[in-house]
């Protein structure tokens, strides 16, 4: 049993509460917050973590849709548009695969973990992450991946998905959670899809599937015309679309699902999704490289989605690092014109709704909850401006100076949130279960 204390937690709750100067016991969960004092005699046997001075706690970041496997990527896919993308993929798979060893994906897991990513939403396309993946420290959600147009090498396919999957299940532990995806729209024919869902449920499993990523598929499940048309003819002579958008979002009644991107959903389109078990997974950095198009993130909220925050894989980005990922959205969603409430509903989307998304009891610092958590050290700023206010408190006279030192440290504490996404790295510790991982660099 720990005891651990800060000048700052967030709670990551639904209203987004900061703590000053508090504290919380836990063990593999967290048992109790409130005053260091009071915790320290009511849990006397309790050891006392040390934290850096103007130290933050917050939940562990859970990224929840990540390419392990293309890990090795760098100056060889091409980017603009998502079909040139997908071409370039095709042809690097195999030497990107090959590059993409054990020591490779642990590593990159491990830097992960330095930047306060606790869980990880892995896309297993191929099954060459699995060994590194279920050994790693981190917690990993595990998705073993099926696709396949042509329905004349279902079987084999099968075949080879279970062969995958079952080898995901003998590695199962309690930090190593095997789940399943659905490629995609175009990707994957209805008997497959049917196969993979009807797994899901008789398993209990969650799923995740890449869903409007692209303006192709778009034009393809809208009109069943544009470039996907005559990308598929590989498969066959005259393709057409599988699913309507309507009839492929029914494929998941009743099932968890991370709906991944969504960046052509029209606004109407998220009433068909289940709000208490359908989930939306934005990769914002991605969707700039390869879909044209920013995700109405706006829309969604407003339509009650619940929206999680992902990188995807180093096919598509430069960084696998949460604090990068929520440092793009603040660029791309200009339509938000508060930055400090678009900092709370990023750093939700890194947490609390992560969690709710993959089904997990963590994502917030509350009693009860895992103890899944990291510490950060935050600049000096904040603490100059409070401690002036507490030389100082504030009088009657709303023109006072030590009135005016209250309203800034207060002013600055609302900015927290903000400051801490657009200047936080490394984090200093970071626990999983309650247990400190090595963060060594």
């Amino acid at each position: 049993m720990f005891i651990i204390r800060a000048r700052y937690i967030f709670l990551c709750d639904e209203c987004f509460t900061i703590l000053e100067n508090k504290a919380f016991v836990f063990d593999e969960r967290i048992l109790e917050c409130g005053e260091f004092e009071l915790l320290r005699d009511k849990y006397p046997q309790a050891k006392l973590v040390q934290t850096p001075p103007n130290s933050l706690i917050l939940p562990a970041f859970i990224n929840t849709h990540t390419h392990l496997e293309f890990s090795a990527n760098a100056y060889t896919l091409h980017y603009g548009d998502f079909l040139v993308w997908l071409k370039s993929v095709m042809s690097a798979r195999s030497a990107l695969s090959e590059q993409a060893k054990d020591e490779l994906i642990l590593r990159t897991i491990r830097t992960m973990q330095q930047s306060g990513t606790g869980t990880v939403g892995e896309i297993s396309s191929f099954g060459g992450d699995l060994r590194a993946c279920a050994k790693s420290s981190a917690r990993i959600v595990f998705f073993n991946e099926l696709l396949g147009v042509n329905s004349a090498q279902n079987a084999t396919k099968q075949a080879e998905f279970l062969t995958r999957f079952r080898k995901s299940k003998d590695l199962a532990h309690e930090r190593f959670i095997p789940a399943v995806s659905l490629h995609s729209t175009y990707s994957t024919n209805r008997a497959l899809a049917e196969f993979l869902l009807n797994l899901a449920q008789k398993e209990g499993l969650l799923v995740s599937t890449h869903f409007l990523e692209s303006q192709h598929e778009s034009a393809w499940l809208r009109q069943g015309r544009g470039k996907f048309k005559q990308w598929l003819r590989f498969a066959d002579d005259n393709p057409r679309p599988n699913y309507s958008i309507k009839d492929f979002v029914k494929l998941f009644k009743g099932q968890r699902t991370l709906f991944t991107h969504c960046v052509y959903a029209k606004d109407d389109e998220f009433t068909l999704f289940d709000k208490n078990l359908h989930f939306i997974t934005h990769c914002a950095f991605s969707n700039r490289l390869l879909s044209r198009k920013t995700f109405d993130l706006k829309a969604a909220l407003r339509h009650k989605m619940s929206v999680n925050l992902g990188t995807d894989g180093l096919s598509s980005n430069i960084s696998l690092s949460m604090l990068d990922e929520m440092r793009a959205n603040l660029l791309i969603h200009s339509d938000f014109k508060d930055l400090s409430e678009l900092a709370r509903i990023l750093l939700l989307m890194a947490t609390r709704n992560a969690a709710k998304a993959l089904n997990l009891e963590l994502g917030e610092i509350k009693a009860g909850k895992i103890a899944d958590f990291s510490v950060f050290e935050v600049g000096n700023l904040l603490a100059n401006a409070e401690n002036s206010a507490h030389k100082n408190p504030p009088k009657k006279d709303t023109n006072s100076k030590a009135h005016k030192t209250q309203s800034l440290a207060n002013q600055t504490l609302s900015q927290l949130p903000l400051q801490f996404i657009l200047n936080a790295q490394f984090a200093s510790k970071l626990f999983i279960a309650g247990k400190q991982i090595n963060l060594a660099r």
